[in-house]
């Protein structure tokens, strides 16, 4: 190969093609460094990344199983007062609703009642065990106050367990039995930690019993729900992955694996739901974003790999720019494989420890064409 005079007194499009024509039999393109930086060549090293036998997915993000817990109703009612508000970080036990009924009413009135109830049995079974030593009473009488005494033990006790299902604690069943004052307000309190997600009353709002509350839950816990065609379904199996971002983001995203599949076609869409489970990237999608990526199914195997911004197509194959050294560049033919998150399988025509120009390629391409020409 002949030796090159320096491009710099040149404009640099006469430059590249002068030093094309003279080297185009070896497909080489030699650029000094002041001429690559004009032309903004930039240079990245091939790098090993793992590849598998990947397709595209689409999808979206949904609440994960077990992620939220509805809050219900027990009683009937009306809506007093309403502590909390969508977005609310909540505690458990922390109380969410008062609401004020006419059954807790009656309940508490119970509760007295068989407590009135169990101090007479009482103080009538330890009076006739007294009159039986003196032979006031039968033994038949005896017995039958000892099983009144103990039927109002169990009312009692039924009574109590109720208020407590409504989630009334030990020292306030005590003060209720204590001061004999009815409080027919029932505090409703979130049964785990989490933030409130959905509100579904309002205040003064009458509900029946098991009528929907809040949904309290974390947000983060979310898994993607995949829409995949039926031939593809079928070869997917759990643990296979996943790079996955939101649809529309330039940035963001992550990883998943899958979890299981539905075992049907959804009759609208004609496509059977696979689950995913989020491993990393879980700050980019919230329950009901839409996701697109690519699932790889079974091993993955490392491989050359090149930024798809690094391939140009010359004739019929495909080509990258080899740095041979610090000013030749060689436009050498590939053959690639899979597409993945921006980046091409390289099967053959590399190795790793090459760099290639990732910008300032079609400059290098075209110096290349007007050589051939």
């Amino acid at each position: 190969m002949k030796t090159i005079p320096s491009l710099s007194p040149l404009p640099l499009t006469v430059a590249l093609a002068l030093v094309a024509g003279s080297a185009f039999a070896l497909d080489v393109v030699r650029l000094d460094p002041a001429a690559q930086e004009r032309a903004g060549v930039r240079l990245e090293a091939v790098e090993s990344r793992p590849f598998g036998d990947s397709f595209r997915v689409v999808g979206r993000a949904v609440r994960a199983p077990g992620a939220t817990t509805t809050v219900k109703s027990i009683l009937e009612g009306r809506i007093l007062t309403l502590r909390v508000a969508p977005g609310d970080t909540v505690e458990a036990g922390e109380p969410l609703v008062e609401l004020h009924s006419h059954t807790l009413h009656q309940l508490q009135g119970e509760l007295l009642r068989t407590n009135q109830e169990l101090d007479l049995a009482k103080s009538l079974w330890h009076a006739g065990q007294q009159l039986y030593e003196l032979q006031g009473i039968s033994r038949l009488e005896l017995d039958r106050r000892e099983q009144q005494f103990m039927a109002r033990q169990i009312d009692v006790h039924n009574t109590e367990a109720e208020l407590h299902d409504l989630g009334y604690s030990e020292s306030e069943i005590e003060e209720l039995s204590r001061s004999r004052e009815l409080h027919p307000r029932l505090t409703v309190r979130s049964p785990v930690a989490g933030v409130v997600l959905e509100v579904g009353v309002q205040p003064h709002e009458w509900v029946q019993p098991f009528d929907d509350l809040l949904v309290v839950g974390n947000p983060a816990n979310v898994e993607l729900e995949l829409q995949l065609p039926p031939d593809q379904a079928a070869a997917v199996r759990p643990g296979d992955g996943i790079r996955f971002r939101p649809v529309g983001a330039a940035t963001g995203g992550g990883t998943a694996e899958v979890v299981s599949q539905v075992p049907q076609v959804d009759p609208k869409t004609r496509t059977v739901s696979v689950r995913a489970r989020v491993l990393d990237g879980r700050e980019s999608v919230v329950p009901g974003v839409f996701v697109e990526g690519t699932l790889t199914r079974g091993p993955r195997s490392p491989a050359p790999s090149v930024p798809e911004e690094a391939v140009i197509r010359v004739g019929s194959g495909d080509r990258v720019f080899v740095r041979l050294d610090g000013e030749s560049f060689e436009a050498r033919q590939v053959s690639l494989g899979r597409l993945e998150d921006g980046r091409w399988e390289v099967v053959e025509g590399l190795i790793g420890d090459e760099q290639v120009a990732v910008e300032g390629v079609f400059l290098l391409k075209s110096a290349l064409v007007r050589g051939e020409g």
